[in-house]
């Protein structure tokens, strides 16, 4: 163990074997620094039957972070994402079919004085929905006439429910061609997985399978808010927020 110098507080501590855990996102088990005992305790949260594997979690990580630090990739990572290169060329088509060339590009330069830059570059989706600032940009660049006239600020929230199913339309052609462009159905990946013998080969096909997965439970949920914004009520897009 280590102190920081001043007060004696532990910040830094080795612990043989305790590497030698697997990782799982959901596991229980619990590592932690007993005071009384001036020790880790690992705890199993849990029963624990004879010959049982137990599982300690490595930390909210996905799928990127878990390969370039540990090589390997979890199945169904709860924690994992996708940065969407390209939605901002892919909304801008998208609005230019619905908008004049000049009004699409006088909506692109708003972007900018409302802080939303980064809202396209910076963009990591999860299968359960897309960032705030996404969302608030594409309402930027895909709202109605009227909902961009007065204080654009209101965007940020959800706006009528014909823009929010035209929000979702969009992010998921997004997902349909980005699953496109990696080639292949997440089937055929996972049927190469089972045949592959190059570890290192594998492991590629594992990492691309699961960006597939992700999309493809994104693109369900989209579908599933679109048509809920077409009989109206509550704005599809709340629940696909992520903070």
């Amino acid at each position: 163990g280590g102190g920081d110098g001043g007060g004696g507080t532990l910040s830094m501590a080795m612990m043989p074997m305790m590497d030698a855990l697997n990782h799982r996102s959901d596991a229980r088990a619990v590592c932690a620094f007993d005071p009384t005992d001036n020790a880790f305790v690992l705890t199993a949260g849990g029963a624990v039957e004879p010959g049982q594997q137990v599982f300690i979690s490595y930390g909210p990580k996905g799928n990127d972070e878990l390969l370039q630090l540990f090589g390997f990739v979890e199945l169904a990572n709860e924690y994992d994402t996708f940065l969407a290169v390209g939605l901002e060329p892919f909304a801008l088509s998208r609005a230019s079919e619905l908008f004049s060339e000049a009004e699409t590009s006088r909506r692109a330069s708003l972007l900018a004085g409302l802080r939303l830059d980064a809202a396209f570059d910076d963009c990591e989706l999860k299968a359960t929905g897309a960032p705030r600032s996404t969302w608030f940009a594409l309402r930027v660049l895909l709202g109605s006439a009227s909902e961009l006239d007065g204080d654009l600020q209101r965007l940020a929230r959800p706006a009528s429910a014909e823009t929010e199913g035209r929000l979702c339309d969009v992010l998921r052609a997004y997902c349909k061609a980005a699953r496109a462009a990696m080639g292949g159905s997440r089937t055929q990946d996972l049927e190469a997985v089972r045949r592959e013998r190059s570890p290192r080969r594998r492991l590629a096909l594992q990492y691309r399978s699961e960006k597939k997965r992700l999309l493809s439970e994104l693109e369900n949920r989209l579908k599933l808010a679109e048509e809920r914004a077409k009989k109206g009520g509550k704005a599809p897009t709340a629940a696909l927020t992520l903070e």
